[in-house]
C-alpha cells in the first residue's frame, strides 16, 4: 500500500480549456472542451460551455471576460477545474490509481447523475410531440411543455450559470429556488408558477420511470393552487348577449360560437374540431353530442337543446369539410368576446373559456342539473374539478331552500307553550341561557 501513494504523489495532473473550432454551432460558438492530462494521459469532454473563437484567449485558456456572459463562463470554468482537482485529491487519498478517465467519470459519473434535466426534457417533448400525432394530445399542453423547457433552462442559466444540470441533484431547494424565481423574474402569479412546477414533475416522473432516479423531490414540497374567482355570466346578462344586434358580421359569429359554448358546455378547441360525424340522434329522436375531449380524451355526452340547434341550423355547410363550424384562433376569439361584452355593457373581465363556466352555473346547476351530471357533461374525471367551474350562487340556494320548504311547512303542529318559568324567553335549555350570560358578564357583553 505505501508503494502505491508513493506512486500516486509522484503522479502528473493538469487541467486546461479548450474550444472547439472545428465544430462551431449554427450561431457561430465553439464549444468549450475540458482537457484532463494523468500521467501523459490525456481525455477530453464538454462543459456545456461555448463562445465566440475571437472572444477566447488560448494560452490563458479562458474567454476575455468583457461581457457578463463571459464573466459568468470564466467563473464556471474556475470552477469546475477546482472540482476536478478536488476529485482528484479525494481518489489520491483513498489510494487509488487515478487515470484521466476515473476522473472524468468521478466528475460525471455513468450512473444517474450523467443524466440532464434538458436531456430529459427533449426526450420528454418528442414523445410528447409524438403522440400529438398519433394519440390526439393536445397541441397546446405540447406548447406549455415547450415554455416550461424554456423557463427552466433559463433558470438553470441565471442562477447556476449552466446549460445543463444533473437529474440526480434537483431537491427541494432547488425547486422552491425555481418557484421564486418564476413569480421574481416573470412575475409570474402563484398558480402560473406552482403550474410550472407540476409540469415539470410530470417531466421529472418520466426519469423515475427510466430508472436514472429514485427519489421524488417534488413529493416534499408545499405550494398550493389560490382559490380563483371564475367568471360567468348570470342569466340576465346571458339573455342580454344572446339578444344583443351587431352590425358587424365577425362579432355575430363569435358571439354565436359563444352562446353554443354556453349551451353545451364545449371547450373552444371541441368546438372547432367538432364534426357531423360526432352528432348522433339517440333512439328519443333527440340530437346529441358524442365525443372525446380533446384536451383529456374524457368522453363527452351532451344533448342538444335548441338554442345549439339553432345555432348548427344557422352555420350549416359553412365549416370546412365535415366541421360543423367555422372557427377563428383563439386569441382573436377572446379579443372578440371581451368588445362583445363592453357592448353588452357587463362589467366583468369574460374569455371564451367562461362560457363553460356559464354552463356549469347558470344553465345547467341553477336549473335543477346535479352536479354529477354536470361533472359528465364537461368531462372532468371527478366532481372536485367540476365544483371549480359550477358556482352555488344565492339563487341556487333560494331555489333548493324553497324546494325544502315546499316539502316540509305546514306538516307539523305548533312547538306547546313555554313554561312559566321561561315564558317570554326564547326556547332553551337553562343550563345554555347561565353559561350563555355568564360568559357575556365576564367580558362585558352586552345582551
Amino acid at each position: 500500500m505505501a508503494k502505491g501513494k508513493m506512486k500516486q504523489t509522484n503522479s502528473t495532473f493538469s487541467v486546461i480549456f479548450v474550444i472547439q473550432k472545428g465544430k462551431c454551432k449554427a450561431d457561430g460558438t465553439a464549444p468549450i472542451l475540458a482537457r484532463i492530462t494523468v500521467n501523459g494521459q490525456m481525455i477530453h469532454f464538454s462543459t456545456k460551455q461555448s463562445i465566440l473563437p475571437e472572444r477566447w484567449l488560448p494560452l490563458e485558456y479562458r474567454t476575455m471576460g468583457k461581457t457578463k456572459e463571459e464573466k459568468a463562463i470564466n467563473e464556471m470554468l474556475v470552477d469546475f477545474k477546482a472540482t476536478l482537482k478536488r476529485s482528484y485529491s479525494d481518489l489520491i487519498y483513498r489510494g487509488e490509481v487515478v487515470t484521466a478517465a476515473k476522473l472524468k467519470n468521478n466528475l460525471f459519473s455513468l450512473d444517474e447523475r450523467s443524466n440532464g434535466i434538458m436531456e430529459l426534457f427533449e426526450i420528454f417533448l418528442k414523445d410528447y410531440e409524438r403522440m400529438t400525432i398519433t394519440e390526439g394530445y393536445g397541441k397546446e399542453s405540447f406548447f406549455r411543455y415547450r415554455v416550461t423547457r424554456d423557463r427552466v433552462q433559463e433558470f438553470l442559466w441565471s442562477e447556476y450559470k449552466c446549460k445543463e444540470y444533473p437529474i440526480a441533484d434537483i431537491d427541494k431547494t432547488f425547486l422552491e429556488k425555481l418557484f421564486v424565481w418564476l413569480r421574481i423574474n416573470h412575475g409570474n402569479c402563484n398558480n402560473t408558477a406552482v403550474k410550472f412546477i407540476h409540469r415539470f414533475a410530470s417531466v421529472y416522473h418520466l426519469a423515475r420511470d427510466k430508472g436514472w432516479v429514485n427519489k421524488n423531490p417534488f413529493g416534499g414540497l408545499r405550494l398550493k393552487l389560490d382559490t380563483v374567482d371564475r367568471n360567468y355570466l348570470t342569466k340576465d346578462e346571458l339573455e342580454i348577449v344572446y339578444n344583443k344586434q351587431f352590425t358587424s358580421k365577425r362579432l355575430e359569429t363569435v358571439r354565436d360560437l359563444f352562446i353554443f359554448s354556453c349551451y353545451t358546455g364545449l371547450a373552444y378547441i371541441d368546438i372547432k374540431q367538432l364534426t357531423f360525424k360526432e352528432i348522433v340522434e339517440k333512439a328519443d329522436g333527440r340530437l346529441w353530442i358524442v365525443k372525446k375531449r380533446q384536451k383529456t380524451k374524457t368522453p363527452v355526452t351532451v344533448p342538444l337543446l335548441d338554442i345549439p340547434l339553432m345555432i348548427m341550423e344557422k352555420y350549416n355547410g359553412q365549416g370546412k369539410e365535415d366541421l360543423v363550424f367555422p372557427v377563428m384562433s383563439n386569441q382573436k376569439m377572446n379579443d372578440y368576446i371581451k368588445e362583445i361584452i363592453a357592448i353588452c355593457d357587463i362589467d366583468k373581465d369574460i374569455s371564451f373559456h367562461c362560457a363553460r363556466h356559464t354552463f356549469a352555473t347558470t344553465v345547467t346547476l341553477e336549473n335543477g342539473v346535479p352536479i354529477e351530471s354536470v361533472s359528465k357533461m364537461l368531462g372532468h374525471t371527478n366532481i372536485q374539478t367540476t365544483q371549480l367551474y359550477a358556482r352555488i350562487t344565492n339563487q341556487k340556494i333560494q331555489q333548493d331552500m324553497e324546494v325544502l320548504a315546499g316539502k316540509i311547512e305546514g306538516k307539523h303542529d305548533a312547538p306547546p307553550e313555554p313554561s312559566t318559568e321561561t315564558k317570554g324567553a326564547p326556547f332553551q335549555a337553562k343550563s345554555i341561557l347561565r353559561t350563555m350570560r355568564k360568559f357575556k358578564a365576564e367580558r362585558g357583553i352586552a345582551d
